[in-house]
């Protein structure tokens, strides 16, 4: 039957297709080495299986509260820089994609302008166009993949809503220095600016723990949570952080996308963070797991694409050039004929 007017998708979808990281992983089959989602392969060792079990046997299964349980949010808070109120200024979320489209409706309106990575991670984009905004790109150095605070500053305009930060970054792997982080956070202060900051992959680096947006200024919002350091990312637990005046809107947001967060995933997280010896122990394999892959990959693309590239930082991305213009076929060519998936840059 011929689809009616009324049954017509809404409008701001008629742009919004399935991610080119989706279509590239719905070519994966169960022998393919896949190298595209954002997933780190670590698997749960028998505490963290022993914690689950524990949750599952003793904990509650009803509703939360809509902002979380609140010794999760004082475990959270106690874990970041600055001085944040666990009841009125942290938010748990069903993972950082649900905080950021919490952000996104909290905030942004049509006319407005959100400032995002070029290349950055594509759910800002989208996002920032789902809440009827326009989004403009600042570009990464590609010596550094750090962003310019002279040139952030000239993107800015009347109509700037805020400046989404993302260190360490995907897909570069790149950490932004402190002092540069701080720059970028006062030119948005005294701007009027909001500074959203993705933080999901703070825990994974490879020396310095990276400078945390956090406590920096009232206008910054950081969303973080434990999908990548801990492997969890089907468990969907983040969070966000942000002064209790910011946050009042964007809890308004959470409690109408998903109520509350998943209670079990809440309870795993805080015995995750309560058992401090154990997750010092966890991240540090973790790291050093993943600082051994980054390794491998480096050595990959110095013998078999010849390109010398520094070591990121952080995440567990490595963006790398190749010797033809197509990468999207050759994603495409490396899915079906190899057998091993990889995501283009244009992505």
């Amino acid at each position: 039957m011929k689809q009616t007017s009324n049954m017509k998708a809404a409008a701001r979808f008629e742009e919004i297709e399935v991610s080119i990281i989706r279509q590239i992983n719905a070519l994966a089959t169960p022998l393919t080495t896949n190298l595209g989602l954002g997933e780190p392969n670590l698997e749960p060792d028998d505490t963290l299986r022993e914690m689950a079990r524990s949750v599952a046997a003793t904990g509650s299964w009803h509703y939360t509260a809509n902002a979380g349980n609140l010794a999760l949010r004082a475990q959270i808070a106690a874990s970041l820089e600055g001085s944040f109120d666990p009841r009125t200024e942290i938010c748990v979320t069903a993972g950082t994609q649900e905080g950021l489209f919490a952000i996104a409706q909290a905030y942004i309106e049509p006319g407005d302008e959100v400032l995002t990575p070029d290349p950055g991670f594509l759910s800002y984009d989208v996002l920032v166009r789902l809440a009827g905004g326009s989004v403009v790109h600042y570009r990464l150095d590609p010596e550094t993949w750090h962003p310019d605070a002279a040139s952030i500053a000239e993107l800015i305009t009347e109509r700037t809503k805020a400046i989404v930060l993302n260190s360490p970054s995907n897909p570069t792997g790149s950490v932004i220095p402190e002092g540069l982080l701080r720059e970028i956070v006062e030119l948005a202060r005294r701007r009027g600016v909001l500074v959203i900051s993705d933080e999901v992959y703070r825990e994974i680096h490879y020396g310095v723990r990276p400078a945390s947006a956090a406590g920096m200024g009232r206008n910054v919002v950081v969303v973080s949570g434990l999908s990548k350091s801990h492997g969890m990312t089907g468990l969907r637990l983040g969070w966000i952080a942000a002064s209790a005046d910011l946050m009042v809107p964007i809890l308004r947001a959470h409690q109408y996308i998903a109520t509350c967060a998943s209670a079990f995933s809440q309870q795993l997280a805080e015995a995750v963070l309560a058992n401090e010896e154990w997750n010092a122990s966890w991240l540090s394999r973790a790291r050093e797991q993943l600082g051994a892959q980054r390794k491998a990959a480096l050595d990959a693309a110095r013998l078999h694409l010849h390109s010398e590239l520094a070591a990121p930082e952080g995440a567990f991305y490595l963006f790398v050039p190749v010797p033809v213009c197509g990468t999207l076929a050759l994603a495409k060519s490396l899915a079906t004929d190899a057998a091993v998936l990889v995501i283009p840059g244009i992505a």
